[in-house]
Protein backbone atom coordinates (compact mmCIF):
# COMPACT_ATOMS: atom_id res chain seq x y z
CA UNK A 1 0.00 0.00 0.00
CA UNK A 2 2.96 2.66 0.75
CA UNK A 3 4.69 1.75 -2.36
CA UNK A 4 1.23 1.99 -4.52
CA UNK A 5 0.34 5.56 -3.24
CA UNK A 6 3.98 6.62 -3.16
CA UNK A 7 4.27 5.77 -7.24
CA UNK A 8 0.40 7.06 -7.51
CA UNK A 9 1.85 10.51 -6.93
CA UNK A 10 3.49 10.22 -9.91
CA UNK A 11 0.64 9.09 -12.19
CA UNK A 12 2.53 5.54 -11.98
CA UNK A 13 0.61 2.20 -11.35
CA UNK A 14 2.31 -0.08 -9.43
CA UNK A 15 1.51 -2.57 -11.74
CA UNK A 16 3.06 -0.95 -14.79
CA UNK A 17 6.16 -0.84 -12.57
CA UNK A 18 6.28 -4.94 -12.72
CA UNK A 19 8.20 -5.19 -9.36
CA UNK A 20 8.72 -8.57 -8.46
CA UNK A 21 7.51 -9.44 -4.73
CA UNK A 22 11.05 -8.91 -2.95
CA UNK A 23 11.29 -5.68 -4.70
CA UNK A 24 7.54 -4.54 -3.41
CA UNK A 25 8.74 -5.72 0.05
CA UNK A 26 12.17 -4.11 -0.12
CA UNK A 27 10.83 -0.45 -1.08
CA UNK A 28 8.02 -0.68 1.67
CA UNK A 29 10.03 -2.20 4.78
CA UNK A 30 10.04 1.36 6.23
CA UNK A 31 6.91 1.42 6.75
CA UNK A 32 6.43 -1.30 9.34
CA UNK A 33 8.56 -0.19 11.88
CA UNK A 34 6.23 2.51 13.17
CA UNK A 35 2.86 0.80 13.51
CA UNK A 36 4.91 -2.75 14.88
CA UNK A 37 6.85 0.01 17.60
CA UNK A 38 3.30 1.34 18.40
CA UNK A 39 1.68 -1.97 18.59
CA UNK A 40 4.62 -3.36 20.71
CA UNK A 41 4.12 -0.46 23.33
CA UNK A 42 0.22 -0.93 23.49
CA UNK A 43 0.41 -4.09 24.57
CA UNK A 44 3.34 -3.23 27.29
CA UNK A 45 1.12 -0.63 28.53
CA UNK A 46 -2.19 -2.63 28.62
CA UNK A 47 -0.43 -5.45 30.32
CA UNK A 48 1.15 -3.13 33.20
CA UNK A 49 -2.69 -1.51 33.14
CA UNK A 50 -3.87 -5.18 33.77
CA UNK A 51 -1.39 -6.27 36.50
CA UNK A 52 -1.73 -2.98 37.86
CA UNK A 53 -5.65 -3.73 38.26
CA UNK A 54 -5.18 -7.33 38.98
CA UNK A 55 -2.97 -5.98 41.69
CA UNK A 56 -5.76 -3.75 43.45
CA UNK A 57 -8.22 -6.31 42.46
CA UNK A 58 -6.62 -8.86 44.53
CA UNK A 59 -5.87 -6.01 47.74
CA UNK A 60 -9.60 -5.26 47.59
CA UNK A 61 -9.29 -1.59 47.12
CA UNK A 62 -12.45 -1.24 45.37
CA UNK A 63 -12.57 2.50 44.53
CA UNK A 64 -9.48 2.91 41.96
CA UNK A 65 -11.05 -0.39 40.00
CA UNK A 66 -14.56 1.15 40.23
CA UNK A 67 -13.30 4.15 38.69
CA UNK A 68 -11.86 2.07 35.90
CA UNK A 69 -14.12 0.33 35.13
CA UNK A 70 -16.56 2.85 34.34
CA UNK A 71 -13.84 4.71 32.06
CA UNK A 72 -12.76 1.64 30.26
CA UNK A 73 -16.44 1.08 29.10
CA UNK A 74 -17.34 4.82 28.43
CA UNK A 75 -14.12 5.51 26.39
CA UNK A 76 -14.53 2.14 24.20
CA UNK A 77 -18.74 3.01 23.88
CA UNK A 78 -17.24 6.53 22.45
CA UNK A 79 -14.87 4.87 20.67
CA UNK A 80 -17.19 2.81 19.04
CA UNK A 81 -19.77 4.88 18.19
CA UNK A 82 -16.96 7.37 16.48
CA UNK A 83 -15.54 4.01 14.49
CA UNK A 84 -19.11 3.42 13.20
CA UNK A 85 -19.39 7.59 12.49
CA UNK A 86 -16.12 6.75 10.40
CA UNK A 87 -17.31 3.74 8.77
CA UNK A 88 -21.15 5.04 7.66
CA UNK A 89 -19.43 8.30 7.00
CA UNK A 90 -17.24 8.49 4.19
CA UNK A 91 -15.95 11.63 3.99
CA UNK A 92 -15.32 12.13 7.08
CA UNK A 93 -12.75 8.97 7.33
CA UNK A 94 -11.35 10.44 4.50
CA UNK A 95 -9.83 13.59 6.40
CA UNK A 96 -9.10 11.96 9.66
CA UNK A 97 -5.87 10.86 11.33
CA UNK A 98 -4.44 8.30 9.51
CA UNK A 99 -6.12 5.16 10.93
CA UNK A 100 -8.79 6.73 13.06
CA UNK A 101 -11.70 4.95 12.46
CA UNK A 102 -10.10 1.28 12.54
CA UNK A 103 -8.51 2.05 15.59
CA UNK A 104 -11.94 3.15 17.53
CA UNK A 105 -13.93 0.05 15.68
CA UNK A 106 -10.87 -2.31 16.26
CA UNK A 107 -10.52 -1.31 20.07
CA UNK A 108 -13.78 -0.05 21.34
CA UNK A 109 -16.06 -2.97 22.45
CA UNK A 110 -13.10 -4.58 23.91
CA UNK A 111 -12.87 -1.42 26.13
CA UNK A 112 -16.01 -2.30 27.26
CA UNK A 113 -15.95 -5.64 27.56
CA UNK A 114 -12.44 -5.12 30.40
CA UNK A 115 -14.73 -2.42 31.69
CA UNK A 116 -17.69 -5.11 32.35
CA UNK A 117 -15.18 -7.70 33.30
CA UNK A 118 -13.86 -5.34 36.17
CA UNK A 119 -17.03 -4.72 37.32
CA UNK A 120 -17.79 -8.36 38.11
CA UNK A 121 -14.62 -8.96 39.55
CA UNK A 122 -15.58 -6.43 41.88
CA UNK A 123 -19.09 -7.57 42.88
CA UNK A 124 -17.86 -11.83 43.23
CA UNK A 125 -13.99 -11.60 42.33
CA UNK A 126 -12.70 -15.33 41.13
CA UNK A 127 -16.12 -17.18 41.31
CA UNK A 128 -16.72 -17.46 37.34
CA UNK A 129 -16.24 -20.00 34.71
CA UNK A 130 -16.12 -19.34 31.35
CA UNK A 131 -18.99 -21.07 29.28
CA UNK A 132 -19.33 -21.16 25.82
CA UNK A 133 -20.93 -17.79 25.04
CA UNK A 134 -18.19 -15.97 26.66
CA UNK A 135 -15.53 -17.87 24.63
CA UNK A 136 -17.26 -17.19 21.35
CA UNK A 137 -17.82 -12.96 22.62
CA UNK A 138 -13.65 -13.11 23.46
CA UNK A 139 -12.87 -14.79 19.88
CA UNK A 140 -15.33 -12.39 18.49
CA UNK A 141 -13.53 -9.39 20.05
CA UNK A 142 -9.99 -10.76 18.98
CA UNK A 143 -10.86 -11.22 15.72
CA UNK A 144 -12.47 -7.48 15.72
CA UNK A 145 -9.14 -6.15 17.48
CA UNK A 146 -6.96 -8.12 14.46
CA UNK A 147 -9.21 -6.63 11.92
CA UNK A 148 -8.87 -3.29 13.20
CA UNK A 149 -5.29 -3.06 13.40
CA UNK A 150 -4.94 -4.79 10.45
CA UNK A 151 -6.86 -1.95 8.82
CA UNK A 152 -5.07 0.81 10.42
CA UNK A 153 -1.83 -0.25 9.15
CA UNK A 154 -3.54 -0.35 5.59
CA UNK A 155 -4.50 2.92 6.17
CA UNK A 156 -1.13 4.25 7.53
CA UNK A 157 0.50 2.69 5.26
CA UNK A 158 -1.65 4.53 2.00
CA UNK A 159 -0.86 7.92 4.05
CA UNK A 160 2.76 7.27 4.51
CA UNK A 161 3.42 6.26 1.05
CA UNK A 162 1.68 9.71 0.17
CA UNK A 163 3.67 11.74 2.72
CA UNK A 164 7.29 10.12 1.11
CA UNK A 165 6.25 10.68 -2.63
CA UNK A 166 5.16 14.32 -1.38
CA UNK A 167 8.53 14.76 0.06
CA UNK A 168 10.52 13.08 -2.78
CA UNK A 169 9.26 15.58 -5.40
CA UNK A 170 10.17 18.71 -2.86
CA UNK A 171 13.31 17.24 -3.33
CA UNK A 172 14.02 15.84 -6.55
CA UNK A 173 16.73 18.24 -7.16
CA UNK A 174 19.06 15.84 -5.13
CA UNK A 175 18.18 12.66 -7.31
CA UNK A 176 20.69 11.96 -9.97
CA UNK A 177 19.86 13.80 -12.98
CA UNK A 178 19.64 11.67 -16.34
CA UNK A 179 21.43 12.86 -20.13
CA UNK A 180 19.74 10.45 -22.75
CA UNK A 181 20.98 10.21 -26.11
CA UNK A 182 18.16 9.27 -28.54
CA UNK A 183 17.33 8.38 -32.48
CA UNK A 184 14.01 11.13 -31.57
CA UNK A 185 12.87 14.10 -29.96
CA UNK A 186 10.91 13.05 -26.48
CA UNK A 187 7.23 14.68 -27.11
CA UNK A 188 7.66 17.13 -24.09
CA UNK A 189 6.95 20.78 -23.32
CA UNK A 190 8.89 23.72 -24.95
CA UNK A 191 8.96 25.35 -21.54
CA UNK A 192 9.16 22.28 -19.41
CA UNK A 193 11.77 23.97 -16.34
CA UNK A 194 14.83 22.37 -16.20
CA UNK A 195 14.88 20.11 -19.12
CA UNK A 196 16.65 20.63 -22.60
CA UNK A 197 16.55 18.99 -25.81
CA UNK A 198 18.88 19.99 -28.38
CA UNK A 199 20.37 18.55 -31.59
CA UNK A 200 23.68 16.02 -31.76
CA UNK A 201 25.98 15.86 -34.18
CA UNK A 202 28.19 13.30 -33.32
CA UNK A 203 27.97 11.08 -36.19
CA UNK A 204 26.26 8.08 -34.73
CA UNK A 205 23.09 7.05 -34.92
CA UNK A 206 22.00 9.16 -31.68
CA UNK A 207 20.43 12.55 -32.97
CA UNK A 208 18.85 14.28 -30.15
CA UNK A 209 20.72 15.09 -26.19
CA UNK A 210 17.80 15.38 -23.71
CA UNK A 211 18.91 16.39 -20.17
CA UNK A 212 17.42 17.40 -16.78
CA UNK A 213 15.49 15.02 -16.19
CA UNK A 214 15.77 13.31 -12.86
CA UNK A 215 15.61 9.52 -12.28
CA UNK A 216 12.53 8.33 -10.44
CA UNK A 217 12.94 4.82 -10.34
CA UNK A 218 14.47 1.88 -12.88
CA UNK A 219 11.62 -1.15 -12.97
CA UNK A 220 10.62 -3.62 -15.86
CA UNK A 221 13.84 -2.54 -18.21
CA UNK A 222 12.65 1.15 -18.28
CA UNK A 223 13.57 4.35 -16.66
CA UNK A 224 11.32 6.36 -14.95
CA UNK A 225 12.33 9.74 -15.31
CA UNK A 226 10.25 13.47 -14.23
CA UNK A 227 11.01 16.84 -14.33
CA UNK A 228 13.19 18.43 -11.01
CA UNK A 229 9.61 20.75 -11.00
CA UNK A 230 7.57 18.60 -10.28
CA UNK A 231 5.11 21.35 -8.56
CA UNK A 232 5.15 23.21 -11.47
CA UNK A 233 3.07 23.18 -14.97
CA UNK A 234 5.61 19.85 -15.68
CA UNK A 235 3.59 16.79 -13.68
CA UNK A 236 4.52 13.88 -16.22
CA UNK A 237 6.30 10.82 -15.63
CA UNK A 238 8.42 10.19 -18.92
CA UNK A 239 9.07 6.31 -19.20
CA UNK A 240 12.11 5.56 -21.69
CA UNK A 241 14.01 1.67 -22.38
CA UNK A 242 17.09 1.02 -20.44
CA UNK A 243 18.49 -0.08 -23.87
CA UNK A 244 20.83 0.09 -26.36
CA UNK A 245 18.48 1.70 -28.25
CA UNK A 246 19.00 4.97 -25.73
CA UNK A 247 22.59 5.92 -24.19
CA UNK A 248 22.26 6.94 -20.74
CA UNK A 249 24.31 8.85 -18.46
CA UNK A 250 23.74 9.92 -14.27
CA UNK A 251 24.82 12.81 -12.86
CA UNK A 252 25.44 13.77 -9.81
CA UNK A 253 23.72 16.63 -8.19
Amino acid sequence: MSTLARYEHFGVDLAVLDLSTTEVLMLGTEVVFPPLAFLLVLMLLALAAHQAVIVLLHRGRRTVPYVIAVAAGLLGLVMFVRGMVGLLWVELSKREFPGLTPICLGLGLPLVAYGLWIARELRSPGRHTRGVNEVLILVGLAGMTVIGLFWATNVFAGAYGRGRAAEAAAELHTRPMVVLDLTQRLYLPEDLAGVDQFALDDGGSFTVRCQGLRLLTEAGGRLFLVPPDWEGAGRRTIVVPNDDSVRVQFLPD
